[in-house]
């Protein structure tokens, strides 16, 4: 589960900011806030702003750090630091994330310099719960040095750790936890107390999942013949009228001609290679567009199958394609996943959640998700200019987060309980009545109406 995310000099952010999940003095919902003998966190987060505030930019943020530890330096990085101040391209960009892996408080950053795309350092460490860190490495390309910390008392594994880490100072476009978990199963295999390792990688890569408006979530990968009833109770409950769905298969040739033979070409070759590699399990791809998704299997006989889903209404006998569906219907399909039961232990982060989607049924999701909480451990952070969420007191103080801008364009992450409203004061009637400064958008009336007296003449 997240702890904390920080970062600094990353597009509007210029000196650290953090952005923490952990529980307040709240005491309203208590159930739904996740409590072990050192540390209290929430599920839900809701970030507000004005627009251009930042809160895109707090997600990109999150979406950069994930490419980075998975996939390498993104594309268009160069220019992602805090532009207000020239100066900034010759400092780092730096970033940080506090976990809670199992039992255990793990924390993990790195700082690049984003003008020449040059990791400088990087670090990964334990905290322990009597607050001491434990160091499991440490890497300065800087001064060109990699060292094992106290985490670890086995010396085959320490050694294993040198090597790759003394070999990785050569490379300063790679992570060392990217390096580490490419081609290493055979070292974590004989070495099971270098797994935190792995451990760490797979949050980034499979528990951590961030959209932004134009993306969807993870391209509908739990959509099986298995949860189908899970999902269409769920689409019915939120008043789409769907009341069933079905997996159909989709003539291959028609699928052929949609998409560029490469894209074609090289799903079947990854679906080959997958299969060659793990013979106990059936390899899918998926393929997404705003509305149109199709699954791409083998058969026993290496036969290519193409599925995707159709949906039925009030009449369970005619069926619907997702073209079909309206757009907030899609979207529903985007988000529903955070409320299934496979997304426990997972962090979904999503920029502008309400897009497309009417003020209730935003409002019904979060309520759903909150109540579904208190049984699982699944995080959910939304950016979002939905107040009426603010209006139906749903949120505990300690699930709302504001991002400021202040008048040298630095965006500021201020949570609710910075600002210590009374107890008997709402949120909703603060936001508008100046108690919450700068949480609204501000405007000039004087340039506006000369704007108006000037087209008037």
């Amino acid at each position: 589960m997240l702890i904390k995310f920080s970062l600094a000099n990353f597009l509007s952010f210029n000196q650290m900011q953090t952005f923490s999940m952990e529980a307040g003095k709240a005491r309203k919902n208590s159930k739904r806030v996740y409590k072990d003998k050192h540390i209290k966190l929430t599920k839900c987060e809701a970030i507000f702003g004005a627009n251009a505030s930042g809160k895109s930019n707090l997600i990109e943020a999150f979406q950069f750090v994930q490419d980075m530890v998975i996939n390498g330096l993104p594309n268009g990085f160069t220019n992602k630091y805090f532009r207000q101040e020239p100066c900034n391209q010759s400092l780092p960009s730096s970033f940080e994330v506090e976990l809670l892996l199992g039992n255990k408080h793990i924390v993990y950053g790195f700082s690049v310099l984003l003008k020449t795309g040059s990791i400088q350092r990087e670090y990964l460490y334990e905290i322990t719960p009597t607050n001491v860190q434990r160091q499991i490495f440490c890497r300065n390309l800087l001064d060109g040095t990699f060292f094992v910390g106290d985490y670890f008392k086995a010396t085959s594994g320490i050694e294993k750790l040198n090597i790759y880490g003394e070999d990785s100072i050569a490379d300063s476009e790679l992570l060392f936890l990217s390096i580490i978990n490419h081609g290493k199963a055979k070292m974590y295999e004989d070495n099971p107390e270098l797994r935190i390792l792995r451990k760490v990688y797979v949050w980034f890569g499979s528990l951590l999942t961030v959209s932004n408006p134009d993306s969807i979530l993870t391209g509908y990968p739990y959509f099986s013949h298995s949860n189908l009833n899970e999902i269409a109770n769920l689409l019915n409950a939120l008043g789409t009228g769907i009341s069933d769905l079905k997996i159909v298969e989709v003539p291959v040739d028609v699928i052929r001609n949609k998409i560029p033979e490469e894209l074609f070409n090289k799903v079947i070759s990854d679906l080959e290679k997958d299969k060659a590699g793990n013979e106990k399990h059936d390899p899918s791809i998926m393929l997404r567009s705003y509305k149109e998704f199709y699954t791409f299997e083998l058969d026993e006989n290496n036969n290519l199958v193409i599925k995707t889903i159709e949906f039925s209404h009030e009449k369970k006998s005619i069926y619907f394609n997702l073209k079909e569906e309206s757009d907030g219907t899609a979207r529903l399909l985007d988000l529903i996943e955070i409320l299934l039961k496979i997304s426990d232990r997972r962090t979904f982060v999503i920029d502008e959640m309400d897009r497309c989607l009417h003020p209730i049924m935003t409002t019904r999701i979060i309520e759903l998700f909150l109540k579904m909480a208190e049984e699982r451990n699944t995080q959910l952070i939304i950016t979002s200019h939905e107040s009426r969420l603010l209006a139906a007191e749903i949120l505990r103080n300690d699930e709302i987060c504001f991002v400021i801008k202040n008048d040298k364009g630095e965006s500021i992450l201020n949570p609710l309980e910075k600002y210590q409203l009374r107890a008997d004061k709402k949120v909703y009637a603060a936001m508008f009545d100046g108690t919450l400064e700068d949480v609204l958008p501000s405007y000039d009336e004087h340039k506006i109406q000369n704007i108006l007296e000037k087209d008037r003449k």
